[in-house]
């Protein structure tokens, strides 16, 4: 008999039954398609050696105006900033003190207790001790200026930190420093809050905390924006602070308060067009954070981010939009600012005085889920909404998704705020990290080629995620939730949890482990009605392929019958065919590697089939 060609359609189809998605591949990782074609994709390396303390929760890149590089990162305990191999924690400063009779030392302990009256600080938060005018405890004053993770808080006018060295006597109330607070450590994870007081009152009994709570605490993220050269970072629901890069990388350069700004927003976004810092859900009275709206957006003056107060003179100004509950995400566009709430798309354009910014609402029931799950590509926006995906180009719509059911029947909904959006320029994708339903941090992805209209997907533990423009690759965050290693800096008494920069789409490996991938089809009828095939022979056809690759074919007898894998046959780029003894009425196909170096992309298989009888 001739040889038979199995071809499939691109893209990755989870709707239909293994029997209906005939002609479709059905699983996959590590694999994305071009041009119709699936392929391995390409690996990554180390950006920097360094570690970054916390999970990443917001990657930015950008250009000074002397050309060197920049990528802001935001993680859920600081705030750093890379520059051409350096890199530099510039975590704000909420206060600076200098108290006196300071510490407690306990012979034999390396804890230390911090007295300062009303310090503000929690469990977790980062301090740097300076200036310290005696030993403490045996520790010698140059030992105690350090920075310092809180290990605990004893009450509102002590907590306690630990040094590098044991104190050999027991003190009280000793020494004098400077004790500079950086901003608070938010949570890593979406949480619900429990508890008393938490939820409407008489909820429950008296005197019995809730057992069930609608109320979320957020995890710790940014915005991340360019003013002209420098960076402004806002941390969801506090403040506004700018990072200058003219002050360069010394260790004293770090993000400073925006003076005037709103103290707690969820967002901030700057107007390309105009050049107004805008803060999205923010005060209603500028500096009392009590008074935040989640659906109240306030703007700068123009080419001012220090003046808010509209007058006469400026075009500072607020709005409050109707439609949902709160606003959770923006991007700039040609001529307008996109912003999602949790129901609705709206429209923010630049018409000049009086009103300075009209609103339109573009889409209801099109939420966004979080504050990086949306992305605009070549002015079209593209969002994951719950259980939905949709895109905006002058009408919103519905993206069609083959990998649906995939993605929503295994999503943990409660981590929706990590969802992080990312394009692939070079091969036109579309990237949502997400966390699956048995994980609290990310560790899948789904990919939309909006250029071919495939869907595919795959497991990857990535944080954040930016594409290549001011970098030459695309960057990821890694995080390594048990990991202690040491980082660029010395933090005494610092605990697990950190980050690693990546450079991806470079090479085919792991950074320098194999990079494993795989994709299977669907099942294919061998023949036409109660007929069974043998095949005893396959050809393959690889492309660009490097090292080798395994090819498994499978049958099964009927759709609801146990699938029998076929011998796993390794071909490298020099395998004309290989011969096979395996028979049914259904054939599948299985393509995977495993080692390292090894790269493909697959083109077609061609079977030689004749009619047998079951055995």
């Amino acid at each position: 008999m001739p040889l038979t060609q199995l071809t499939f359609q691109p893209g990755i189809d989870t709707e239909n039954t293994e029997t209906g998605a005939e002609g479709r591949w059905i699983d996959c990782d590590k694999v994305r398609f071009r041009k119709g074609l699936p392929q391995k994709i390409g690996g990554w390396t180390k950006q920097t050696e360094d570690y970054y303390v916390g999970v990443g929760r917001a990657l930015f890149t950008w250009f000074d105006l002397s050309g060197f590089r920049y990528a802001g990162i935001g993680t859920d305990r600081k705030v750093y900033v890379y520059r051409d191999g350096t890199d530099l924690d510039i975590t704000p400063i909420r206060q600076t003190n200098a108290i006196t009779s300071v510490f407690d030392t306990t012979a034999t302990s390396a804890n230390i207790t911090v007295n300062h009256t009303a310090h503000g600080a929690n469990v977790g938060d980062f301090i740097t001790v300076s200036n310290c005018d005696a030993s403490v405890g045996g520790i010698t004053a140059s030992n105690v200026d350090a920075e310092y993770e809180i290990l605990s808080v004893t009450n509102n006018d002590a907590y306690v930190i630990q040094s590098n060295q044991t104190a050999t006597t027991s003190n009280t109330n000793v020494a004098n420093c400077t004790v500079a607070y950086q901003i608070p450590v938010g949570p890593s994870v979406q949480t619900f809050g429990f508890g008393w007081s938490a939820g409407p009152w008489s909820a429950e009994a008296w005197n019995e905390p809730r057992s069930s709570s609608i109320i979320d605490i957020d995890i710790r993220q940014y915005s991340l924006n360019n003013w002209g050269e420098d960076l402004i970072v806002t941390v969801k629901d506090g403040s506004s602070y700018e990072w200058d890069t003219s002050n360069g990388t010394a260790i004293t350069n770090r993000a400073s308060l925006i003076a005037n700004a709103p103290t707690r927003s969820t967002l901030s976004v700057v107007s390309n067009d105009t050049r107004h810092l805008i803060c999205m859900g923010t005060e209603t009275t500028i500096g009392t954070p009590d008074t935040q709206d989640k659906m109240f957006i306030r703007w700068s003056d123009q080419e001012n981010y220090n003046s808010w107060q509209p007058n006469v003179t400026n075009s500072a100004g607020s709005q409050r939009i109707a439609g949902g509950s709160e606003i959770r995400a923006a991007e700039t566009s040609k001529g307008q600012i996109l912003f999602w709430t949790d129901t609705t798309l709206n429209s923010m354009a630049f018409i000049g005085p009086p009103f300075i910014f009209g609103f339109r609402q573009l889409g209801s029931d099109c939420g966004a889920v979080s504050l990086n799950s949306t992305i605009v590509i070549d002015d079209v926006a593209y969002w994951m909404s719950d259980g939905q995906f949709f895109r905006y180009a002058g009408a919103v719509q519905e993206i069609p998704c083959t990998v649906l059911n995939h993605v929503f029947d295994d999503i943990n909904k409660t981590q929706y705020s990590q969802v992080y959006a990312g394009q692939n320029a070079e091969f036109s994708e579309v990237i949502w990290y997400y966390c699956s339903s048995s994980s609290d941090q990310v560790d899948k992805y789904v990919i939309f080629n909006h250029a071919e209209g495939s869907w595919y997907f795959g497991s990857l533990d990535r944080s954040t995620y930016v594409d290549l423009g001011v970098y030459p690759n695309p960057l990821a965050t890694q995080y390594l939730a048990n990991s202690t290693a040491n980082t660029f800096t010395q933090i005494n008494g610092l605990t697990a949890g950190r980050s690693l920069l990546y450079n991806h789409e470079d090479g085919v490996d792991a950074d320098g482990s194999a990079l494993s991938a795989y994709i299977e089809s669907g099942d294919g009828d061998l023949a036409d009605g109660e007929n069974f095939s043998f095949i005893n022979k396959v050809i393959p056809d690889f492309k660009n392929q490097t090292g080798n690759a395994v090819i498994t074919l499978k049958t099964r007898d009927y759709p609801n019958s146990t699938q029998v894998d076929g011998e796993a046959i390794t071909v490298s780029n020099t395998t004309p065919f290989y011969n096979s003894r395996i028979r049914g009425r259904q054939a599948a196909i299985k393509i995977e590697n495993s080692e390292l170096g090894s790269n493909w992309r697959f083109g077609t298989l061609r079977i030689n089939i004749r009619p047998d009888g079951k055995r």
